[in-house]
Order: structure tokens, then C-alpha cells, then sequence
């Protein structure tokens, strides 16, 4: 079985290029889909043997792995293919938990990130979850996702569009959310087609002022005002650079 797993992975026959999820995990095979930790600040740490360990610049992250944020956290990682993900303080992730298929970038389980899924030929969709939805992505799609303490998920798209599904509740046809739009998804609820801007820019993840700086295609820099509708930031956020090893990571 291990032996007929490794050949699924090295086929690029085999949709997505992964072995079952309920399968051991060949370290040399997956590496193709480790996540590099390009730029790191602060508390950062991933599971390894049940025990955390300090994430450092430059290190390579293996499937299956549990990121997590301290108060002071922040990380931007990337992988092969274009995609990349971005973790802000007090945030909890998977890295690729689901190993049947290398489309599955990420598990949020609490705090904020920011996505860009980069699909291609042999992912051809690419998917990132949470307790309230599944956001999917066809096309070169950048989205910022905040979960609160009750499972509610705030969605911003920054470019392309992605389709929501309701995890508890899901439809036949999903929602569309396209770029410089903002969506609520609670647990109890079904996804409303109707964006309620007055509701969504009142509505506080908490702590709203921690939140990402979540800027639009050409627009770039910090803001320090409060949500801003139209082609503006969408929230607030931790400074959108990094200072690693003496430079400046821009994201």
C-alpha cells in the first residue's frame, strides 16, 4: 500500500497528486507540497512529534502541520505553484490537513488570514475551509478571512472571486463573492445573495483594529481610519510589512 501510495503521488495522472488522508504520509514524497516560511515575526510555531516548535525565516513547513500565532505572530508562507497565505497574530491554522487532495490548502480554525490560491493544471480547484464555510477558487483569487469566537466568518475579496459554501447548510449552487466585496457567513444561517453593507461594515470581529490591512488591487501602504467602503481598505490590520533578517518583505 505505502508503494502504490508514493506511485499515486509521483503521477501527475492522479488528480491533485496526494495519497489518502487516512494514510501514512511519505515525508520525501509530499515535500513538492511543503509550504517556506519566507518572512516571520514574532511568536510562530507548527506541531512536530504532538509539540510545538518555533517557526523560523526560510524554514519548510510539511503537510499536516498546525500553525499557530501568538499576540505578536505574523507569517507570510508560500508554495509551489504561486499560491501563498499570510497569518496574523492569535490565528490557528492546518496546513493541508486533507492529504487526498494538494488542492486543499488550508484549515482556518480561529484568528485571521490572508489567501491567494494560484490553481493550475494539476489543481485545478483549490479550497480553503473554516467551521462556518468552504471557500473555493477556480481561477487566481486573493481573499482575506476573519473568524470570530462564534464561528462567524467575514470574508473580503481583494482580487478574482471565489465561490462560498455553507458548511452546515450548504446549496446546489454556491455564492459568488468578486473582488472588492465582503461577505458574512454565520454558523446558524444560511448565505444571503444580498450583501448588506450597512450590517457588514458595522459588524466587529473582534478586535477589529487587529485586523489586516486588506488592500485592493493598486492601491498599496498602511491606513489608520476606520473601514472605508468602495475601492478602499476593507479593515484595519497589523502593518502590511514584515522586517526579517534586516529587510522588508512586502505582501
Amino acid at each position: 500500500m505505502r508503494i502504490l501510495c508514493l506511485a499515486m503521488t509521483l503521477s501527475s495522472a492522479v488528480a491533485y497528486g496526494f495519497c489518502p488522508q487516512n494514510l501514512p504520509v511519505d515525508a520525501a514524497a509530499m515535500q513538492p507540497y511543503e509550504a517556506h516560511a519566507m518572512a516571520v515575526s514574532g511568536k510562530v510555531s507548527r506541531t512536530r512529534d504532538a509539540q510545538p516548535w518555533a517557526v523560523s525565516t526560510g524554514e519548510q513547513i510539511p503537510v499536516r502541520q498546525v500553525i499557530s500565532t501568538g499576540d505578536d505572530g505574523v507569517a507570510h508562507f508560500t508554495v509551489a505553484g504561486g499560491s501563498y497565505f499570510d497569518i496574523f497574530n492569535n490565528s490557528r491554522v492546518i496546513f493541508r490537513e486533507n492529504t487526498a487532495s494538494a488542492g486543499d490548502l488550508l484549515d482556518l480554525l480561529s484568528g485571521r488570514v490572508k489567501v491567494h490560491l494560484q490553481p493550475n493544471a494539476t489543481q485545478r480547484q483549490q479550497r480553503v475551509f473554516t467551521p462556518a464555510a468552504i471557500i473555493f477558487a477556480d481561477q487566481p483569487a486573493t481573499f482575506a478571512l476573519a473568524l470570530d469566537e462564534d464561528d462567524t466568518l467575514r470574508i473580503d475579496v481583494i482580487e478574482g472571486e471565489v465561490r462560498v459554501q455553507h458548511t452546515r447548510l450548504p446549496k446546489s449552487d454556491p455564492t459568488v463573492v468578486r473582488a472588492i466585496d465582503a461577505i458574512l457567513v454565520r454558523p446558524d444561517e444560511a448565505i444571503s445573495r444580498r450583501v448588506d453593507r450597512g450590517s457588514l461594515y458595522r459588524y466587529t470581529i473582534k478586535p477589529l483594529k487587529d485586523i489586516w490591512l486588506a488592500v485592493t488591487p493598486g492601491h498599496s501602504g498602511s491606513h489608520n481610519g476606520d473601514v472605508i467602503e468602495g475601492e478602499k481598505v476593507l479593515a484595519q490590520t497589523v502593518p502590511s510589512q514584515l522586517v526579517s533578517n534586516g529587510s522588508r518583505v512586502s505582501f
